[in-house]
């Protein structure tokens, strides 16, 4: 007929070519989005797998950790200028601390004393270290068989300024055979620390550290008075 363009013999509808044209397109968007996800979800469990950067500690003692890529400067200086630690987390960490480093045990006594010393400011943790490293006290106490265990008679908070913490306890240290048994030696001792808040951090969630402690062995008349609680 005039006018009409005849269609070549098995040359496919063009209807056909628009469908295959659509579905090839389907397909490209579809692997776009696919990889698109993948790569969401890789940034995710990245971003979920990043510890928190700052931890803020309630009057309860309660650590809140909170990213610093959330929290604004002014949250940050703020924290550091008026956050100090309530006597809860003083007591904790210094019971803690005063464990790792005068409850020597000759099976922890590896893992106790690193731990101790990471609690301590860095000028403190050199002079110490030096010296247990001269005395070989790890050494020592790894071959003794032996464990000491602590009672605590007495922790006082003295003091709140100047960025310090002033804390001074009194306590028994009893040592006895690693497997068990009868004491075999006691002492009783003084403790003064020196403690510097810090913005909790996730490795120092309590926000503290050791600036200086002095061991005094008590007298024996205040050996005999005294009565652990």
């Amino acid at each position: 007929m005039p006018g009409r363009r005849a269609r070549l013999p098995g040359s496919p509808p063009a209807v056909w070519e628009a469908f295959a044209a659509q579905s090839a397109w389907k397909s490209w968007t579809i692997a776009g989005l696919l990889g698109l996800l993948a790569a969401l979800s890789v940034a995710t469990v990245r971003m979920a797998g990043r510890p928190p950067e700052v931890v803020l500690v309630d009057a309860g003692g309660n650590a809140t950790p909170v990213r610093r890529s959330l929290a604004t400067e002014s949250l940050l200086h703020f924290i550091a200028d008026h956050a100090r630690p309530p006597d809860v987390a003083v007591v904790r960490f210094t019971k803690e601390f005063l464990r790792l480093a005068l409850a020597w045990n000759s099976s922890t006594v590896e893992a106790d004393w690193p731990e101790a010393l990471q609690r301590m400011a860095p000028e403190l943790r050199r002079r110490v270290e030096a010296e247990a490293a001269a005395r070989r006290l790890v050494e020592s106490w790894r071959a003794a068989q032996r464990r000491t265990d602590l009672l605590l008679d007495e922790m006082v908070v003295e003091e709140r300024g100047a960025g310090q913490i002033a804390v001074r306890v009194t306590l028994a240290r009893v040592v006895r055979p690693l497997l068990g048994g009868d004491a075999e030696g006691r002492d009783r001792l003084r403790v003064d620390l020196v403690e510097r808040p810090l913005i909790p951090t996730l490795e120092r969630p309590d926000g503290l550290e050791v600036v200086d402690w002095r061991l005094a062995p008590l007298p024996a008349a205040a050996q005999a008075a005294a009565t652990p609680r």
